[in-house]
């Protein structure tokens, strides 16, 4: 599964008026990362530095960060995920779509195409998912 996330020096947005699906919890995203569907925009992922890739993780106790991607070294890497996106416990974490469907959860491996140094993916710095994500392509409003 291949998604493509760029870094960028922005902090956690409010979550926008997307309705939160049963059981869910409340992730961090990026309010300004949306549904490119009906703008116009290709979707063209680029694989420029090794990607960052792992497994969906997470701890439904942790309210600020309670998913994450972890890596094969076991670090975690922290990812801003498009505005709506949410996660669930089922007791595994899921991550949801802004329409409440399993984009991703912890049975596949996630890989994350980076635009930005690798070594980056903290809380104070995290990735950005942007381009494909699961079945949608999400670009950011100010593109």
């Amino acid at each position: 599964m291949v998604v493509a996330v760029v870094m960028a020096g922005c902090s956690v947005g409010a979550r926008p008026s997307f309705p939160l699906p049963s059981g869910a919890v409340v992730i961090p995203t990026d309010p300004d990362l949306v549904n490119a569907q009906g703008t116009g925009i290709l979707c063209t992922p680029d694989a420029v530095i090794p990607p960052v890739a792992g497994y969906l993780r997470g701890d439904p106790t942790d309210t600020a960060w309670p998913v994450w991607i972890e890596a094969a070294d076991g670090r975690r890497q922290y990812v801003l995920w498009p505005a709506g996106f949410s996660a669930r416990f089922t007791p595994d974490p899921e991550l949801l779509d802004e329409q409440g469907a399993l984009a991703f959860s912890d049975v596949a491996p996630i890989e994350l195409q980076v635009f930005a140094s690798p070594d980056l993916g903290t809380k104070d710095h995290p990735y950005i998912a942007a381009g494909i994500v699961g079945d949608g392509c999400y670009i950011h409003r100010s593109s």
